[in-house]
């Protein structure tokens, strides 16, 4: 919890800031907290820690001009979509299909001729 905590303080002053090193912080703070919140043991908190790591990873990828970061944040998005169902978390779900929304859509800009 304290890993996935300092995500989120890392991961608002990386908002405020034009550069990127707490953004990477926050995505490697977050990928702590995953070795201790799996989706066996805690689905609920590990899919919330996907969606925080797409959080960051989509604003450093929006930051950085590539596509790595924006790839790596879809995956984390769906990820947290294996867990995340109308059922069990509507808010949650809308919430990850939005950031993976904006992910695409950022990846779709970087490569205008793919088929995304």
């Amino acid at each position: 919890m304290t890993q996935n905590n300092l995500g989120n303080a890392l991961a608002r002053l990386g908002e405020r800031e034009s550069g990127t090193g707490r953004l990477e912080e926050a995505a490697a703070a977050y990928r702590e907290a995953l070795k201790e919140w799996t989706c066996e043991r805690l689905p609920l908190q590990w899919a919330t820690t996907q969606n925080n790591l797409g959080n960051a990873l989509t604003r450093l990828g929006g930051r950085e001009g590539g596509t790595e970061r924006l790839e790596e944040a879809v995956a984390a998005y769906v990820r947290a979509l294996e867990v995340f169902t109308p059922d069990n978390a509507p808010n949650y779900q809308s919430a990850a299909l939005s950031g993976l929304t904006l992910a695409r859509k950022l990846l779709a800009a970087r490569r205008p001729n793919s088929d995304n």
